[in-house]
């Protein structure tokens, strides 16, 4: 089937391809991909020898498996092998069918193979006119892909041949596996079932693809007639040149594919083996007597209850011993918040202490200044005492001169310098007063302010307000002491 799409695509690709006039270029690409194509059959034979290689120790791991299949063989009974059997040799029918089916497949897509090769020589008959060298390198690609359809051809019928091969091997094992566990039967029929769908569901692909590609081979077909009444031979060989190097590069790509699937289909065989020996290595050590078996599951049920119980204990135990763990995280968590805060509070206070030494410290220096200017303070305000007697004695003086001249002035005249000198005088006696008055306050707001602040400074209720305020009358009663 593969070739047959390959060759389709071929024909397809030949007519929807672009003209190119360019022939050297061509042959030159044509050259390449030729070497390109051989490397791919070097790594292709590579990859058959691996698998040849593989499939020597595929036998060799299925004849050991035989041998010990064979020591297990006397474990069931007859009636389960025939239900065996006839289960296995309707699924051996099943395959067959499906092989004749794929085999009938096979032999349409040679001789639609066939057909289309015809058709290429045809072609190649057409285009007698062409350059001998174009017609050279046509003719070797097309050798080219002959022989790597016989290549392809051949690797199906290996594949085939394999496919034989393992059947019988299988059917073999199947007769050599007659005495095997229930279970094991169950678990082989669900893999068999399995890969049962998987194969239907392929064969309709197959089907899908098959009716797909004689659609594609029958639009072809009408194609290839219109470009024969249409086209010129150049134009046809240009398309088929231009076909056939994009044809390579898909082989070259389905190669690489075959390639793969067959590497995992080599990975899956060793993994199916190695489970199947695990499983028959398990099933030997695990058959023991019915006896021994109960008594062991009847100990170790008893031994399940038991730990069962003590694990419930334990548990509960756990339990409690995270609510003390955490009664005791939270309890040592509150202690040390009890514990900063007393820290900050002690802190604090000491910071107080510390404030209020140097305070009182302050204001005992600041009494002892206090009453050494309370002293000068007091000569100062006898000395102001006396000046203000002295004052006094001055306006009583001027007031009975004035009221003198108030006299002689009823009584005589006095001329103009005399009444001037008593304007003089009474103004005189004014400013004087007016002093006087101002003096007397300012000395009683000083005294008050002062002995407020004395009574507060002896009680030590001393604000950085009360300090600045004693300082300024300190310095006011400097000044005063300096101007006097």
């Amino acid at each position: 089937m593969k070739e047959v799409l390959n060759v389709q695509k071929q024909m397809k690709l030949g007519h929807v391809a672009s003209e190119n006039k360019d022939t050297y270029a061509d042959v030159h690409e044509l050259r390449v991909t030729y070497e390109e194509i051989e490397v791919l059959k070097q790594e292709l034979k590579k990859a058959l020898e691996e698998s040849e290689r593989h499939k020597e120790k595929v036998r060799e791991l299925q004849e050991k498996l035989e041998e010990r299949e064979q020591n297990v063989a006397s474990r069931m009974s007859v009636e389960e092998c025939e239900e065996i059997k006839n289960s296995y040799c309707s699924i051996i029918e099943n395959i067959n069918q499906e092989k004749a089916l794929l085999i009938e497949r096979y032999k349409e897509g040679q001789e639609e193979i066939k057909r289309l090769q015809d058709k290429l020589n045809q072609l190649q008959l057409e285009s007698s006119e062409e350059p001998q060298e174009m017609k050279e390198a046509r003719n070797r690609m097309i050798d080219d892909l002959h022989r790597q359809v016989s290549e392809l051809s051949r690797l199906y019928r290996e594949a085939q041949t394999e496919l034989e091969d393992y059947r019988k091997r299988k059917a073999l094992e199947d007769v050599a596996l007659e005495y095997i566990p229930r279970d094991e039967h169950e678990k082989l029929m669900r893999v068999t079932n399995s890969l049962k769908d998987k194969a239907e569901d392929a064969l309709s692909d197959m089907k899908s693809q098959y009716t797909q590609v004689l659609n594609e081979a029958a639009q072809l077909k009408q194609l290839t007639d219109i470009q024969k009444q249409n086209s010129v031979p150049v134009a046809e060989h240009l398309e088929v040149v231009t076909a056939l190097r994009c044809t390579s590069k898909e082989m070259e790509e389905e190669i690489n594919e075959l390639r793969e699937e067959l590497i995992n289909k080599e990975t899956e065989l060793r993994s199916l083996q190695k489970e199947l020996l695990e499983e028959k290595a398990a099933i030997n050590e695990a058959m023991v007597p019915r006896a021994s078996y109960e008594k062991l599951q009847s100990s170790l049920e008893g031994e399940i209850s038991i730990l069962s119980f003590k694990l419930k204990d334990l548990m509960k135990e756990k339990e409690n011993i995270s609510l003390d763990a955490a009664q005791l995280r939270n309890e040592v968590l509150q202690l040390k918040g009890e514990k900063e805060g007393a820290q900050t509070l002690l802190e604090a206070k000491e910071q107080e202490i510390n404030g209020l030494y140097r305070k009182y410290h302050q204001a005992q220096e600041d009494l002892l200044d206090m009453k050494r200017r309370a002293e000068n303070s007091s000569k100062l305000e006898e000395d102001k005492d006396k000046k203000i007697n002295e004052m006094s004695k001055e306006v009583s003086k001027l007031k009975e001169a004035l009221n003198s001249l108030s006299q002689l002035s009823y009584s005589t005249s006095a001329p103009k310098r005399q009444s001037q000198q008593l304007e003089a005088l009474q103004q005189q006696v004014k400013q004087l007063q007016n002093q006087l008055a101002e003096t007397k306050k300012q000395h009683q707001e000083i005294v008050s302010v002062y002995r407020m602040h004395l009574l507060y400074a002896v009680q030590g209720q001393m604000d950085e307000d009360v300090q600045k305020v004693l300082k300024q009358i300190l310095t006011m009663c400097k000044s005063q002491s300096q101007k006097k």
